[in-house]
C-alpha cells in the first residue's frame, strides 16, 4: 500500500465569547480562542489537531505553522508522525520560539495520528496499544465570577456530581487564603466525602504560601493540589511536594519531555499533569507518560479547550497504563456542540472511548 502524503495544511480559529466573564488567578475570560489544524492528504483524507494558543494571539502560532513548518511538510509521508516531529523539532531548535514550536508541533502531530487511526480503521487508543477503554473524568470548573460566593460555587460543583461525575476541581489562589478555604469547605460539604476533590492554584503561590495552603487543605481530603508555584520554580515545587501531606500535580504548561524530566527527577510532583495540545502532541505525551511510569508516578491529562484537544488527551489517557484521570472542563467547551451526541459517554464517573477510527470526531474544514 502506498502511504498518503500531505497535500495541504489549514488552520481555523474558533472563538467563544461571554457576557459574564469568569477568571482564575491569572486570566480573566470574556472570550476563549482555540486553534484547530487540518491536514489533508493526496488520497482525500483529513486529520484534525489542536494547538494551545491561550495567553496570546492565535496568529503567532498560525504564522509559525504557515511560514516555518507547512512548506517543508507538503509531500511528506503522512504515516510517519514521529519522523516528522523529530525532523521539525531539530530544525527549529535554534529558533528561540520553543513554546510556539511545541504548540504547533502538537497540533500537527495530533492530526497525523488522527490520520493514522483513520487509515488503519482503528480508534486511536487501540492503535497506540490500549491500556483501557474508559478513563476516570473529573468535572473542572469552580472559576471566580462576580456574584459567585461559596454557596453558588458549592451548588455548581454539586450539579456536576448529580450529572454523574465522581470528581470535581476548583480554582484557588485568586482570593485570600481564608476566602479560598471557605470555598473549599463549602464544596467538600456539598459533594460529600467520597467524591474526588482537586484544587488548582494556576502557579500563583510563593513556596511559603503554597505550604500554608497545603497545611490548611489537609482536613478536606484533597486528591491533589495542582500547580501551586511558578512553572519555572522547579526547586520550589519540589519543596512543596516534599513537605505537603496533600499530593501535588504539575506542570501542564510544561512543553517537551525534557521539562517534565526535570520536574520528575527533582521530586516536584506526585501526579504528572500534561496536555497533548501543548506538550508536543500525542507521541510526546506518550513519551512523557513512559517517563512518569519509570518513576512510578501516575499521570493526569489536562484539557480546557475544544473537543479536539479533549479527544486527543482522552486517547492518550486510555493508551497509557499509569493514567489517573482526565479533566473534563465545564466552562471551556468549544466544538462540543458540533460533534455527534454520544461521542463522549460518561458512565459511573468514567468516559468511554469513542470507537470510530482516529480521534473519533467528524469536524469540517
Amino acid at each position: 500500500m502506498t502511504s498518503p502524503t500531505i497535500s495541504n495544511i489549514t488552520t481555523r480559529v474558533l472563538t467563544k465569547r461571554s457576557t459574564n466573564p469568569s477568571w482564575n488567578p491569572r486570566t480573566k475570560w470574556s472570550e476563549k480562542n482555540v486553534l484547530i489544524v487540518f491536514i489533508e492528504t493526496d488520497n482525500g483524507m483529513t486529520g484534525v489537531g489542536e494547538a494551545w494558543c491561550e495567553g496570546g494571539s492565535p496568529e503567532s502560532v498560525i504564522a509559525l505553522i504557515d511560514h516555518d513548518l507547512k512548506p517543508g511538510l507538503i509531500g511528506q509521508d503522512a504515516l510517519l508522525p514521529n519522523k516528522i516531529w523529530e525532523d521539525n523539532f531539530q530544525r527549529m531548535l535554534v529558533s528561540g520560539k520553543h513554546g510556539i514550536v511545541l504548540a504547533a508541533l502538537s497540533a500537527i502531530d495530533i492530526a497525523l495520528w488522527d490520520l493514522m487511526g483513520k487509515t488503519s480503521g482503528l480508534p486511536l487508543y487501540k492503535l497506540l496499544g490500549g491500556a483501557s477503554d474508559k478513563v476516570f473524568a473529573y468535572a473542572s470548573g469552580g472559576l471566580y465570577a462576580h456574584g459567585k460566593g461559596p454557596t453558588e460555587l458549592a451548588q455548581e460543583m454539586r450539579g456536576y456530581v448529580d450529572m454523574g461525575f465522581h470528581g470535581v476541581k476548583i480554582k484557588i489562589g485568586g482570593a485570600p487564603l481564608a476566602v479560598d478555604l471557605e470555598r473549599v469547605a463549602a464544596v467538600r460539604e456539598a459533594v460529600g466525602p467520597d467524591v474526588r476533590f482537586m484544587v488548582d492554584a494556576v502557579y500563583n503561590y510563593s513556596v511559603p504560601q503554597a505550604l500554608q495552603m497545603a497545611r490548611a487543605l489537609e482536613p478536606f481530603n484533597i486528591h491533589f493540589l495542582e500547580a501551586p508555584v511558578s512553572l519555572y520554580d522547579i526547586d520550589g515545587l519540589g519543596r512543596v511536594c516534599g513537605n505537603s501531606a496533600v499530593p501535588v500535580a504539575g506542570n501542564e504548561f510544561a512543553a517537551g519531555r525534557w521539562a517534565f524530566r526535570d520536574v520528575i527527577e527533582r521530586g516536584g510532583v506526585s501526579y504528572v499533569h500534561m496536555d497533548s495540545i501543548l506538550c508536543g502532541g500525542i507521541g510526546e505525551a506518550l513519551r512523557i507518560g513512559a517517563l512518569a511510569s519509570s518513576r512510578h508516578l501516575p499521570c493526569s491529562l489536562h484539557s480546557s479547550s475544544s473537543a479536539v484537544g479533549f479527544a486527543a488527551n482522552l486517547h492518550v489517557a486510555a493508551a497509557i497504563s499509569n493514567c489517573d484521570s482526565i479533566e473534563y472542563h465545564m466552562v471551556h467547551q468549544l466544538l462540543f456542540d458540533q460533534i455527534p451526541s454520544g461521542t463522549f459517554v460518561l458512565e459511573d464517573g468514567y468516559i468511554r472511548l469513542p470507537q470510530e477510527p482516529g480521534l473519533g470526531l467528524t469536524i469540517s474544514l
